[in-house]
């Protein structure tokens, strides 16, 4: 574990992030107490798990459109159409 104050915190924000991100545990400290832990928000996934995941998102929202009754294009015809008169 690695204790940080506020002012090297600030300087060298980016760094810790990268630290957290690497599994390192981040203490930030005010006035030599710890006070906040810097930590990962989302597990690491397998990247390939992660590409697999929002592969298979992308064809059900396609999938989902594919269904609509009327293509954009035509509906923003009739949309138009309907403002003029």
């Amino acid at each position: 574990m690695a204790n940080y104050s506020i002012a090297t915190t600030r300087n060298n924000l980016s760094q810790l992030i990268d630290k957290a991100m690497a599994g390192e545990e981040v203490v930030i400290t005010r006035h030599g107490k710890p006070t906040v832990a810097l930590t990962l928000a989302h597990p690491n996934k397998d990247e390939a798990g992660q590409a697999n995941g929002m592969a298979e998102w992308l064809k059900e929202r396609r999938e989902a459109r594919s269904k609509l009754p009327i293509g954009s294009a035509k509906l923003v015809r009739q949309m138009r159409d309907e403002y003029r008169y």
